[in-house]
């Protein structure tokens, strides 16, 4: 992200669980737009961006959209994003997204 942006507005909806993993639809609210999204959580990524333990899932899933918001030159946002991708496709996700909790 240009230093010059400003971070985007993250939206989490109402937290609903699902096998091993929380589901938000969420909205990220940025100059150039709005975009819709479905966002999954494993628990398995909430240990690894939180291994603490000390936030809460919606704060995890909070950074890791605000991740995916500001390597959206790069990736595409689909409709439907896991945070699981972040990890695939950046090497230094975990430590952005570590970093985006204050950790």
């Amino acid at each position: 992200m240009d230093p010059d942006e400003s971070e985007p507005t993250i939206r989490l909806g109402a937290e609903r669980e699902a096998d091993q993993a929380w589901i938000w639809h969420a909205s990220i609210d940025a100059p150039e737009g709005s975009t819709l999204h479905e966002l999954r959580l494993s628990w398995a990524d909430y240990n690894i961006f939180c291994p603490e333990g000390t936030r809460t899932p919606a704060d995890v899933g909070r950074a890791v959209l605000g991740f995916f918001a500001a390597h959206r030159r790069d990736f595409p946002l689909r409709e439907r994003l896991d945070a699981a991708m972040a990890r695939m496709r950046f090497a230094d996700a975990d430590r952005q997204i570590s970093a985006r909790l204050g950790a």
